[in-house]
């Protein structure tokens, strides 16, 4: 009904004729503004990452530097006892979802505010942008993660690559977790459903690793098999997200 309606407006609407000379003159001044602005058509990899800084929200450095303090704190307050080893392991395993969490709307925004289509069509494809942001708060996170391993493997008695494990674990499914989300669902909806995995991600580490015999006593070996095999479903993801933002295909539909 609606379609039939607009279709009529359209018909029965007069197009105001546009004189020549006025078509003429808008030609002419926008050569010569083009001729005025020096475009440049291949910009460094790096001048464009380091220009999409720019664009990224402040509150993002401020919630990470909070979170960051927040879990240095949590952690001082443990001593090198056996009780106070669970408490540490129970800490870095529950941040490390929260970590991947809070990049989430800044990675999503581009579709909440309905802006996809309009950074479908700039200089830098939608996918290439996305891509920067990625990296980006890639090295956020990464930055607090290398932090808190550094920080724990040398002021407490666990092992460096234990460490390594109980926070990369966790933190490569929950980012698996949550680009799959993005694909899937559209505008604020993703924000919302990756909270709520959040949240249910953070209580299952969290109820998991307070058990010794499911969690600390789990020999390395399986903690490295997790490490592969999370590291495979996030690339997997990261490919599968790639590939909608490239072909316009299942992540755009997703967003009309």
């Amino acid at each position: 009904m609606k379609d039939k309606k607009i279709k009529d407006i359209i018909k029965n609407s007069q197009i105001p004729q546009i004189p020549n000379s006025v078509i003429d003159k808008t030609v002419e001044l926008a050569k010569l503004e083009f001729e005025r602005t020096s475009i440049q058509y291949k910009m460094p990899f790096r001048e464009l990452f380091v220009g999409q800084i720019k664009y990224i929200s402040p509150y993002i450095w401020i919630v990470q530097a909070i979170l960051l303090l927040l879990i240095l704190f949590s952690l001082s307050l443990s001593t090198n006892g056996m009780n106070d080893r669970q408490t540490i392991i129970t800490i870095l395993s529950v941040a490390a979802p929260i970590i991947a969490l809070v990049a989430i709307p800044e990675l999503a925004k581009s579709f909440s505010y309905n802006m996809w289509e309009i950074e479908s069509t700039s200089k830098f494809n939608l996918q290439k942008l996305i891509a920067i942001r990625l990296m980006i708060l890639g090295v956020i996170d990464l930055s607090i993660i290398t932090i808190l391993i550094v920080t724990t493997s040398t002021f407490y008695e666990i092992s460096f690559v234990n460490v390594v494990l109980y926070l990369l674990v966790p933190f490569n499914f929950a980012n698996s977790i949550y680009l799959f989300l993005l694909r899937k669902f559209h505008g604020k909806q993703v924000v919302i459903s990756c909270l709520i995995a959040g949240l249910i991600i953070v209580i299952a580490v969290g109820s998991l690793s307070m058990f010794d015999g499911w969690y600390v006593l789990t020999s390395t070996f399986i903690w490295i098999i997790l490490m592969a095999f999370s590291l495979c479903a996030l690339v997997h993801e990261l490919i599968k997200l790639f590939k909608a933002t490239r072909s316009g295909g299942e992540m755009l539909w997703n967003y009309q």
